[in-house]
């Protein structure tokens, strides 16, 4: 019997690795070679929004 709990723990824990390696690669691997492009899409949003008038509310 401990041999089926044994080996249910141990597959559990291979499976939930399994299912979490890829959030743990991308975080570690943004972390470490994406410093450069952290406010990538920010800038890019202010450099398209530059010469926009500004939106008014109507009374109505």
């Amino acid at each position: 019997m401990q041999f089926f709990v044994d080996l249910a723990l141990l597959s559990l824990c291979i499976i939930g690795l399994t299912a979490f390696m890829g959030v743990i690669t991308h975080g570690s691997a943004s972390r470490l070679f994406g410093k450069s492009r952290r406010q990538f899409f920010a800038v890019k949003s202010r450099e398209t929004q530059t010469g926009w008038r500004k939106v008014q509310r109507r009374n109505t």
